[in-house]
């Protein structure tokens, strides 16, 4: 009887988000639903003094999320460069 031999690793490694790169995704999600839902129970005339620390704190996960996915060049079909190995 023959046996396979069934390659452990693959020969290219597939990019991989962090976990620190999921948590600021979903830190991002809770607090603009968060946020949201707060605003449709209060008054949504009031203007709000904490939306823009809000926005700052959500530009800045963001931002994070975007150097990760650049650094593991999952953007780089949709730039226009080649793809890396």
């Amino acid at each position: 009887m023959a046996t396979i031999q069934i390659q452990k690793r693959p020969k290219f490694a597939i990019p991989q988000l962090s976990s620190d790169c999921r948590r600021r995704i979903h830190r991002a999600q809770m607090v603009t639903l968060h946020s949201y839902i707060q605003r449709i129970a209060d008054n949504p005339c009031a203007v709000d003094l904490c939306i823009p620390y809000l926005l700052s704190y959500i530009h800045d996960d963001i931002e994070a999320i975007d150097n990760e996915l650049i650094s593991l060049g999952l953007f780089d079909q949709a730039m226009g460069k080649k793809k890396r190995r």
